[in-house]
């Protein structure tokens, strides 16, 4: 029973809000973000691609770090930032672990800056008044500080369970980056609630962040989520000061890439500034039917399990949506909606933004499940995830041992040529992963314990214990399925056959593949706007289309054509000039 007035439909006893184990916390993110980091090749197609905008500003001139190129194409889809991070990791480990696992250093930077951004922005908001549950009449409710602090666990384990992002946070890509600069925005804008001027020089430098990494669109989005915010919730005594520091901080930190981008030659800044804003502009537009029916489609997995906590915190807080830890991350949820549905194409990059304030929100509708539902829930991830994890296991035997017959074929149509080697060490990890998951699941079966966080710890584990399968035992598989690493020796070795150390016109070839191709087998292709003569012309033909099947315009001879037997779909063909 329960005497307060204030219209919060969190309950939360002090049991439920028993102190979340910090080695298991800290056992969970480390192992989500080691997994998958290191011993691998660079995937195709957006991985590849920020890869070699890397390698480029880490081993070229001066102007490859204030105009991002791949082999001298330009790559004006995304801001610069992202890659001088991974560009600097190359320089200062590059020689002692390869440059592709140094610039994976980057993506464990951006995944702790994430992660802790989002648990102060969840504990700061939790702490609040107008946020804390109803007073018991006998006592025994949360203290503040108890309650914030198992949201912000729970906001973190919510984060871990996301089915969309596991993949996404562990690629070279500007997302990554990206993400974690609208988690330091949510920080910024709930630490401006207590500290305007200092949440606010935060929230800015987070939003000029974010322009050098997804481009200006975004940004702008946040940067008016974040004015709003400020603008309402502030007392009109600071609200101007803030808002300025937000608007300065922010154009200091947008305009830092073009002003420093004048040191860069002029024919060559103008080309690319020039490419860089016809893509801004045509990249605006009214989505299509089919662009809509996209993101329905993809919004629903994407974001799972955070959707439909987060409705239902909509749906339970409806008499306070106005009180700031609704009100904040939903500002920054519609804004960043708005930007997703107003940007061409869509894609799952714009997916990506919306899962912080998408946590934020979550986090608090766990507060206020009925007991029914989150059982239902615990059940669910218990049943799912353990399922997925036996088939895991049962295509593994049949991969390494042949048996079953059937599954055994079924996989190696996948990876025809594939042969397993053995792995003790990754093999007994798979196992450990396995027996916590069958430990923390008699845990919650056999004790049926009070606490909150009990239904988000399942999800979170049950997603890192299946991303830890798939790298322990599948890691290999993938790699040989992915990597362009014997493709690209092959065509080194033409190459050289044909006209040794010679540059190489691509043709029909994504700046992806010419960066894998460039790392694993040192070709050096020509830029597109050099009109070198090249005595050599590599053409990429994928068999999904016939828009690449017509050999190059010219006096071409060709000298080789080969494919790599797990990608059966891509045929490369090399010509040598005529004459």
């Amino acid at each position: 029973m329960s005497f307060d007035t204030r219209l919060s439909p969190a309950r939360v006893s002090a049991a439920a809000a028993t102190r979340l184990p910090r080695w298991l916390l800290f056992s969970l993110l480390v192992a989500y973000s080691a997994a998958g980091l290191f011993g691998r090749a660079p995937w195709l197609p957006e991985d590849a691609g920020g890869f070699g905008i890397i390698v480029s500003m880490a081993h070229g001139g001066a102007e490859s770090w204030w105009l991002p190129n791949v082999h001298g194409e330009w790559m004006a889809e995304e801001g610069p930032l992202p890659f001088w991070i991974g560009a600097l990791f190359v320089l200062l480990l590059g020689p002692l672990l390869g440059d592709a696992q140094a610039a994976r250093l980057s993506c464990a930077l951006w995944f702790a800056l994430s992660t802790t951004a989002l648990w102060y922005a969840t504990y700061r908001l939790a702490r609040r008044a107008e946020a804390q549950p109803v007073s018991f009449a006998f006592g025994g409710e949360a203290t503040p500080r108890d309650y914030g602090r198992m949201l912000a666990d729970i906001a973190l384990l919510l984060l871990l369970g996301t089915i969309g992002i596991v993949l996404r946070m562990h690629d070279l890509t500007a997302e990554t980056a990206a993400f974690a600069f609208v988690c330091t925005a949510l920080f910024g804008l709930a630490l401006a609630l207590d500290a305007p001027l200092r949440g606010a020089l935060v929230a800015g430098l987070s939003v000029g962040a974010l322009a050098l990494s997804r481009g200006p669109w975004p940004a702008l989005a946040l940067l008016a989520a974040a004015l709003a915010v400020l603008g309402l919730t502030l007392p009109a005594a600071r609200r101007r000061a803030a808002v300025a520091v937000a608007l300065a901080s922010a154009s200091v930190v947008a305009l830092s890439w073009p002003l420093g981008a004048l040191l860069a030659p002029a024919p060559l800044r103008a080309e690319y500034f020039s490419f860089w804003r016809h893509l801004a502009l045509t990249s605006v537009g009214l989505p299509a039917p089919a662009d809509l029916a996209w993101i329905l489609r993809n919004f629903a997995w994407f974001t799972w399990p955070l959707w439909p906590l987060a409705a239902w915190t909509a749906y339970s807080w409806r008499h306070g949506v106005r009180q700031p830890h609704i009100a904040l991350p939903g500002g920054v949820l519609l804004a960043l909606l708005c930007a997703l549905l107003l940007h061409q194409p869509v894609g799952d990059a714009g997916l990506m933004l919306l899962v912080p304030p998408l946590v934020l929100l979550a986090a608090f509708g766990a507060t206020s499940l009925r007991r029914s539902l989150d059982n239902l829930i615990d059940w669910f991830a218990i049943a799912t995830f353990s399922l997925f994890a036996l088939a895991a296991w049962l295509y593994f035997v049949a991969l390494t041992t042949g048996t079953p017959p059937r599954m055994a074929a079924s996989v190696m149509r996948l990876v025809p040529g594939f042969e397993p080697a053995w792995r003790p060490l990754a093999w007994t990890l798979a196992i450990v992963a396995t027996v916590g998951w069958l430990l923390l699941v008699g845990w919650r079966i056999g004790r049926r314990p009070p606490m909150l966080w009990r239904g988000p710890v399942l999800a979170a584990s049950g997603l890192t214990m299946l991303w830890l399968l798939l790298v322990l035992l599948y890691l290999p598989a993938v790699d040989y399925y992915r990597s362009y690493a014997p493709l690209a020796a092959q065509v080194r070795a033409e190459a050289d056959r044909a006209a040794p150390g010679a540059c190489i016109e691509g043709y029909r070839l994504f700046a992806a593949h010419k960066a894998v191709l460039g790392y694993h087998g040192g070709l050096r292709f020509a830029p597109p706007s050099a009109n070198a003569a090249c005595p050599l012309l590599l053409q990429r033909d994928s068999r999904r289309t016939h828009l690449d099947d017509a050999p190059p315009e010219g006096d071409w001879i060709m000298v080789w054509e080969g494919l790599w037997p797990a990608r059966a779909d891509e045929i490369l063909r090399l010509y040598r000039r005529g004459g």
